[in-house]
């Protein structure tokens, strides 16, 4: 782990051109940084130029450099020690912060949800308001007309408009082999011809099964009459509708150009002298369709008028309260979930930041106490000496006297850095975290059934929005 953390902790340098010799926390030796710095060939040419001249009272340009470079490792390192503090401090930070969470999970959770009640809680009572007259008026309908049995009728009315084109359909498709002989545009204007025909039969069949017919059932006699004539006024009209047809085919396959005018003359003198097969198979047929499609428009909805449409209307205010009561169970199951896994998440979280936090705080320490020391008092010592090199090699070479700073010991300083009050405050920090973990991993498993609990209890109390219940 100590090797792990340092190579982790360890500064890279992130421009290309930048010397990488220091970018770690390596010691490298006097003689590697002799010749990386190429001290005594830059000593020689200026000791033959006879540079730095006697004269001079400041250090040259490459005395600079290794003092400059000396103090930039330092300065580096300090760096990377604070670096690795402010980290720390972070990290801390952030465990405190997932201990104060779970001080406050429970009193969040139900604020959550009290919010969330405040702000559906008008909607779901006028939703229920709503629900409750819709009901009142179903009884109210049920008590009037006599009703104890429950509304017949289907769900949805795809399979009834399915039928209505299925007939429309066929029909046409018959109908239009007995209208092709006598059309001078074939099949194509005994199609057009088939689709009115069987359109009118098939619709005026369902629309007075749906609406007119129903009216048969009811307990109130007028109705009741106003049913009956509509069934026997309907079947008048549909007989009589495919009669004329019957003669209009007639005298449309004999090539009447006024077909329509003779056939419905011949109807009115004669209704039934239809003599051609074809024709009356046409009557039969259509008559036949009119039928289902009646039967089709009575079985699309409650026999019983007006009953279906007022269950309609109770369910769909049950469907638009329960939706809004759905809507805030889901939102209280959903906040629970991501309570509870945050919980999890933190108790897990913060086991491993309890060891990694301790094992980083005493790397660090033992950076800043023992690895900072010697490094900045190795490297002092090293630079000391590659200066020493630099002016003896120069000496060698030059033929007149050296500056008089070569006699003096070169500068070379570095602060100790102490740190020792921000490790104590970050070693406290961290024993609390330790601490206060060992106390909220026993407390967590209580609080998770105090979660749940409170869900329950919340869940419990929308029973009373429901109407069903």
């Amino acid at each position: 782990m100590f090797t792990w953390l340092k190579n982790l902790f360890t500064l890279k340098p992130k421009l290309k051109g930048v010397d990488k010799v220091f970018s770690d926390w390596n010691l490298i030796s006097y003689e590697d940084l002799l010749e990386h710095f190429e001290v005594e060939t830059i000593a020689k040419e200026r000791g033959e130029n006879n540079s730095p001249a006697t004269a001079a009272q400041t250090p040259d340009n490459f005395h600079n450099k290794l003092t400059t470079r000396f103090k930039k490792i330092v300065s580096d390192r300090t760096s990377d020690i604070t670096r690795h503090l402010d980290s720390l401090e972070n990290n801390a930070t952030r465990a405190k912060e997932k201990l104060d969470f779970l001080d406050g999970i429970k009193t969040k959770f139900k604020n959550k949800l009290d919010d969330d009640l405040e702000s559906y809680e008008p909607i779901i009572t006028q939703a229920n308001s709503i629900v409750r007259s819709r009901k009142e008026e179903l009884n109210e309908f049920k008590s009037v007309n006599k009703l104890t049995r429950d509304a017949d009728y289907p769900d949805a009315l795809m399979w009834h408009y399915f039928v209505l084109i299925f007939l429309v359909v066929i029909e046409s498709l018959v109908n239009a082999s007995f209208f092709a002989r006598g059309s001078t545009a074939g099949l194509a204007g005994g199609v057009t011809i088939a689709v009115i025909i069987s359109g009118i039969n098939v619709v005026l069949g369902y629309m007075v099964g749906k609406y007119w017919a129903k009216f048969s059932w009811s307990i109130n006699q007028v109705l009741k009459t106003v049913g009956i004539f509509g069934f026997v006024l309907w079947a008048f009209v549909t007989a009589c509708f495919n009669l004329t047809v019957g003669h209009v085919r007639t005298r449309f396959e004999e090539g009447d150009t006024d077909a329509m005018n003779t056939g419905f003359e011949a109807f009115l003198n004669s209704p039934f002298g239809l003599t051609d097969f074809s024709s009356w198979m046409l009557v039969l047929i259509g008559s036949l369709f009119a039928i289902i499609a009646l039967f089709d428009g009575l079985k699309s909805d409650d026999k019983y008028p007006g009953y279906g449409a007022v269950v309609r209307k109770l369910k769909d205010a049950l469907d638009e309260l329960h939706t809004e009561v759905d809507d805030l169970k889901a939102n209280a199951n959903g906040y629970y979930n991501t309570y509870l896994s945050r919980g999890d998440t933190a108790i897990k979280d913060l086991g491993q930041d309890a060891t990694t936090l301790r094992s980083t705080h005493d790397f660090v320490k033992e950076r800043i106490n023992n690895e900072y020391p010697k490094y900045c008092n190795y490297y002092q010592t090293v630079f000391a000496d590659l200066i020493g090199s630099y002016r003896n090699t120069n000496l060698e070479s030059r033929e007149d006297a050296a500056p008089d700073y070569f006699t003096k010991e070169p500068i070379l300083e570095w602060d100790r850095d102490n740190r020792d009050d921000q490790l104590l405050g970050l070693n406290t920090k961290i024993d609390k975290v330790s601490s206060e973990l060992q106390i909220k991993t026993e407390q967590w498993s209580k609080e998770r059934q105090e979660l749940e609990q409170i869900k329950i209890d919340f869940l419990n109390d929308l029973r009373k929005y429901d109407s069903i219940s």
